[in-house]
């Protein structure tokens, strides 16, 4: 977990030195989601597009909708545009998570800290603003932080991308 976080680390300082990947959000987002997808910061951008990609090669085989599974994979993140967290908020809060075992999130009045733990909730409030969405799509946002998934195969595929970006 340490070497991730690190790798992650080194992918949020590099983000603004390499170009994001037009194409793919050209080729999956309408206007609206692009609006909103553009909101946020190099490194979230990079983070949704790395989960696409992953999620598009690891199930290409599977049958399912692969427009309606990177839609969400670039879109899951989306509610971080609540807060502008760079990458040493976001380190610090890691670091403050892990060593208060969770106890760091009684203190969501932080609007940054809130945005960390409840950025989910505030993506499927933002993508309900913009455009109506099937309940699986949503569902997939919305918990793909929680441990539980249940039957919902995008919540499956975009939990453990997002996990391994």
């Amino acid at each position: 977990m340490a070497i991730y976080r690190v790798k992650q680390f080194i992918w949020a300082v590099t983000a603004k030195f390499r170009p994001i990947d037009k194409d793919v959000i050209d080729k999956y987002l309408n206007k609206e989601e692009k609006k909103l997808f553009n909101q946020l910061s190099f490194s979230d951008k990079h983070h949704c597009i790395r989960v696409c990609n992953n999620a598009l090669d690891i199930y290409k085989q599977e049958d399912i909708d692969k427009n309606k599974l990177a839609k969400i994979a670039l879109l899951h993140d989306v509610g971080k545009v609540s807060s502008s967290l760079n990458i040493i908020d976001k380190s610090v809060i890691v670091i403050l998570d892990k060593t208060t075992k969770g106890k760091l999130r009684k203190y969501n009045f932080n609007k940054k800290i809130d945005t960390y733990y409840n950025h989910p909730k505030m993506s499927v409030d933002l993508l309900n603003n913009i455009n109506k969405y099937d309940n699986e799509f949503l569902e997939a946002i919305e918990k793909h932080h929680y441990k539980e998934i249940g039957s919902n195969l995008y919540l499956k595929i975009i939990k453990e991308c997002d996990d391994n970006n």
